[in-house]
């Protein structure tokens, strides 16, 4: 009988062993993450134009203005930048300075300021952010004017560009204090 016990305890000693030596089987386990696109942005930050005196003749006034571009969207879809001016009106019952005289003068090359760099130098054929080549930004904000574009896949951050610009005041326009309007919109695809 001593012996049948002791078979019975090896046995239960090599079969407690054999248990602990199981190699533990594989898990299928994943991780996801979701990336939220935002918006995106442009403007152009508030200015004054230099004063001038009273003319019988006409005068222009030249100025800068620094426009800010922001594509958080994660589409990598490109964009597009426009801006359209309203007519100057008077503080008083002075007649309006016209939209026609108000326009861009020059178009600086777009500097990143965050996110992706800025890809080539604006010549025709790279990607952007870049001046639009097919047209003209230089001209009258009377209609929206394309300032600045990205390619699909460029474009993704936040880029300034300075623009040029200049108001014709018409000679024996009232004395007073004129506020034009402006419209910027950015939109998808280039």
């Amino acid at each position: 009988m001593k012996f049948t016990r002791t078979a019975g305890l090896a046995m239960g000693i090599a079969l407690v062993a054999s248990a602990a030596f199981v190699p533990s089987a594989d898990a299928a386990d994943t991780v996801t993450l979701t990336i939220t696109g935002g918006e995106r942005t442009a403007s152009v930050a508030d200015f004054g134009l230099t004063a001038v005196g009273y003319s019988h003749s006409l005068q222009n006034t030249p100025g800068d203005m620094v426009l800010t571009a922001d594509d958080s969207t994660g589409s990598a879809a490109g964009w597009n930048v426009t801006i359209l001016t309203s007519n100057f009106v008077h503080d008083g019952t002075g007649i309006d300075i016209p939209a026609t005289g108000f326009g861009l003068t020059s178009a600086a090359q777009p500097v990143a300021t965050a996110g992706q760099a800025v890809v080539g130098t604006g010549l025709l054929g790279d990607a952007g952010p870049k001046v639009p080549m097919d047209v003209s930004p230089v001209g009258a904000l009377s209609d929206a004017r394309k300032v600045v574009q990205a390619d699909a896949g460029f474009g993704q951050g936040t880029y300034t560009q300075a623009l040029g610009v200049s108001l014709a005041i018409p000679a024996d326009t009232r004395a007073g204090t004129y506020t034009g309007l402006l419209t910027t919109t950015i939109a998808a695809a280039p």
